[in-house]
């Protein structure tokens, strides 16, 4: 009984990576429940997805969408490379929380909170 309780908490680790980036906490959960090790280290290689459920491509680099077309555009771009219309280049945006970054506080409250259940459970067995 303990042992489920234990992989249930464990589950919720990789659900909140996985959330951050995008993904269904449910999902993520019901995996890392069954297969903690496997799930933990799949979402930290799993890319971030944007607003449209498109995975973000690093390599790109920071896009704003074109005022013409709606195409995806560097901000630096003086000429739209879809539509060939010109647009003003714009200054990068301050780097916000890209969902890449584990949020470590969370993390901190999973583990103390696994770490409280086992110690319970080892009192009760005693």
């Amino acid at each position: 009984m303990s042992f489920l309780v234990i992989a249930a908490l464990l589950g919720l680790i990789p659900a909140f990576i996985a959330q951050s980036k995008g993904r269904s906490f449910g999902g993520w959960w019901l995996y890392g429940f069954l297969l903690f090790i496997v799930a933990i280290i799949h979402v930290l290689f799993v890319p971030s997805l944007n607003s449209s459920g498109a995975a973000v491509a690093d390599s790109q680099g920071p896009v704003r969408d074109c005022p013409y077309c709606a195409e995806p555009v560097k901000y630096q771009a003086t000429k739209c490379k879809h539509c060939g219309s010109e647009i003003t280049p714009m200054a990068l945006p301050e780097p916000k929380y890209n969902g890449t970054q584990i949020a470590w506080d969370r993390v901190l409250i999973l583990i103390g909170g696994i770490v409280a259940v086992a110690l319970l459970f080892g009192a009760m067995h005693d």
